[in-house]
């Protein structure tokens, strides 16, 4: 069994994997028979540096121009339509594992990045989106006085 986070906000994120965990486990029980097609689930790692916010998103078999990364406010949106391949023109599927479809991925983007200067890669199937953190962040925090 693995351990249980200390801190707060990662005991939410393991919460939050868990029941996604869940219910893509309940929608495969309902169309057992499937092609592949549905919700596609990447998966994701984010880490900090110094200078920046970093995520990357396994995206293999994903053309450049199904994905989109866009800033909403305070979330980073970054969402994408793997297409299905065609069936052979002679023959058919023995297997069929792969899974094809749209995916969502919203992430809150914190008080202290640069949001003119995100940018975003794809390489060898992994969407990279680098996050600058502002070189000053005194002006994020200020103290409001109360007449």
């Amino acid at each position: 069994m693995a351990a249980l986070p200390q801190d707060p906000k990662d005991m939410l994120t393991l919460f939050r994997r868990q029941i996604r965990e869940i219910f893509s486990h309940l929608a495969s029980l309902e169309h057992p028979e499937g092609n592949g097609e549905g919700d596609y689930a990447p998966l994701m790692d984010m880490y900090e540096s110094p200078d920046s916010l970093v995520v990357e998103i396994d995206l293999p078999g994903f053309a450049r121009e199904d994905l989109s990364a866009t800033v909403c406010c305070s979330l980073l949106v970054l969402e994408g339509v793997k297409r299905v391949d065609p069936p052979p023109q002679e023959g058919r599927f023995i297997c069929l594992e792969r899974r094809f479809g749209r995916f969502c991925r919203t992430i809150e983007i914190p008080p202290d990045v640069d949001r003119s200067g995100i940018r975003a890669s794809l390489a060898r199937g992994v969407l990279t989106v680098t996050m600058p953190k502002l070189s000053d962040s005194n002006g994020i925090v200020r103290s409001i006085p109360i007449e």
